[in-house]
């Protein structure tokens, strides 16, 4: 009807104007701290940055946006984000975690004949023309904390398709990425937990270059990239997407006039960085007083669920954010705070909220809903139906765990809040703020929002993010348990 055409025009107008004001938000995040490397520093906050200070990270933002190739992250519970990619000629497609902490590309192979590996996507030697065998062969095992996987190896083409323009790999073939000769693992045997229960089919591994194995060793030998730099975006809401940008980043994820501060790495084949300290509510805990230096290496690690660190130094945090898991004090937990030496050595803390450092669930109160069934079918809405509870259950984000060289993990818990960059030419690792689409919002000059109608705001925010559903959803706590476990 007319009526509505006018409606829908002048809500694209308020989108249109929405959208305009999004790189005009100001956020004040984040702490930075003198060049003291002990003792308690003079807390700055973002918002008293010089000027010169900001502009600098604002234009390398601007000199880093727009990669080759977008892809896609799934959102698995807020424990894995994994995407598409393909192997071979004619490609074969599969999934897999998009792992930073790991240089070891792996997929189940067809020589491996179990439940588990069958209910995945396997690679087949004989379906490729370009695969390679390699000389000597390097046939291993790989341990994670609750599973084994082992492979035979090889090489082949890897292929990135841009999850926008080409998704499938069924569109524009230009905004395509590919990798010759990429050495990956082909399972011969996997264990049955945790590995069947996941909706994935593998882990692609993105260690610095100088790992030999990682998809990022390939991309620089071959100069497929113009900037050897990605960009990762972990969604918060698990019915939304992440992204990982090759080439460059997207600043559509980054919150607005967001400082963006670089670490240099602190081993070449590791994204490995200078962890100074935990704070609980802005008081160190004095974690790493006792290591060399004063310095916790803290692996930044997209392919682990959690914040993890060795036992003797870990518990010092934990003790101070005792979570209830029916969530009941979760609004009276400290904020925790991540301190890291910048490339120049100056402190810069990150700040997480309890509702950051606490993942979040619903479970089904046992033996309160029950349903009719005819044999093994339940009969939707019978007569006798009734809706189970529900109730919050919460899990910290933080944990426990043993590494090889005491490091920390700084896994997805933090990546969630941060956006973060890896330059494989400089070294260097990079945070920002990351913007979520619930968190876009903005009020128009000129306009007098509190008296705006609640529908077309609505219409006009749906016309910016139709992803950005109300999430109605419930997860039986049987599988929580199973993606709750930090295995990478």
């Amino acid at each position: 009807s007319p009526s509505r055409q006018c409606r829908s025009a002048e809500a694209m107008g308020l989108a249109q104007e929405l959208l305009a004001q999004l790189p005009h938000l100001h956020t004040h995040f984040l702490e930075s701290h003198d060049g003291q490397m002990q003792g308690d520093s003079s807390v700055h906050q973002a918002g008293d940055l010089s000027d010169s200070d900001l502009q600098r990270g604002l234009e390398d933002l601007k000199k880093l946006e727009g990669g080759t190739v977008r892809v896609d992250l799934l959102n698995n519970n807020n424990s894995q984000y994994y995407g598409d990619f393909a192997l071979g000629n004619p490609p074969q497609r599969f999934t897999a975690v998009f792992d930073t902490g790991s240089g070891i590309t792996w997929v189940p192979g067809s020589q491996c004949k179990s439940d588990t590996c069958s209910e995945h996507h396997r690679f087949s030697v004989d379906g490729s023309k370009s695969f390679e065998e390699l000389e000597p062969r390097a046939d291993g095992t790989i341990h994670y904390g609750t599973g084994q996987v082992e492979y035979a190896d090889g090489r082949d083409t890897l292929t990135f398709c841009d999850s926008h323009s080409d998704p499938g790999c069924h569109g524009v073939q230009a905004k395509r990425l590919k990798v010759q000769s990429q050495p990956f693992g082909m399972s011969t045997n996997q264990t049955d937990y945790p590995f069947r229960i996941l909706p994935f089919d593998g882990i692609l591994g993105l260690a610095p270059s100088a790992s030999g194995g990682s998809v990022m060793h390939a991309l620089k030998n071959s100069h497929a990239l113009d900037r050897n730099v990605f960009g990762v975006y972990l969604s918060e809401d698990t019915h939304r997407s992440g992204s990982i940008s090759f080439g460059g980043i997207e600043r559509a994820h980054i919150a607005p006039k967001s400082p963006l501060t670089w670490h240099k790495i602190q081993n070449d084949q590791e994204w490995s960085l200078a962890m100074k300290d935990i704070l609980v509510d802005g008081k160190p805990l004095h974690i790493c007083d006792d290591r060399p230096d004063g310095v916790c290496p803290a692996v930044v690690d997209t392919g682990s669920s959690l914040i993890t660190g060795p036992s003797g130094e870990v518990e010092k945090l934990l003790s101070k954010v005792r979570l209830k898991d029916d969530c009941s004090n979760l609004a009276k937990l400290p904020n925790v705070s991540i301190r890291i030496a910048d490339k120049d050595g100056v402190l810069t803390d990150y700040p997480l909220t309890p509702e950051e450092y606490t993942l979040k669930s619903l479970d089904e109160v046992p033996q309160t809903g029950n349903s009719e069934y005819l044999k093994e079918f339940p009969v939707l809405g019978g007569s006798g139906d009734t809706v189970p509870e529900v109730r919050p259950r919460c899990d910290p984000g933080l944990g426990v765990m043993d590494v090889p060289g005491r490091k920390w993990v700084i896994g997805d818990t933090f990546l969630r809040r941060y956006y973060s960059i890896y330059d494989d030419d400089r070294g260097l690792v990079g945070f920002a703020k990351s913007i979520h689409p619930d968190e876009a919002t903005a009020s128009l000059p000129g306009r007098d929002d509190a008296n705006m109608s609640p529908d077309l705001k609505k219409e006009a925010q749906a016309m910016l993010f139709p992803w950005a559903l109300p999430p109605c959803w419930r997860r039986s706590k049987q599988a929580q348990g199973a993606s709750r476990q930090h295995f990478f």
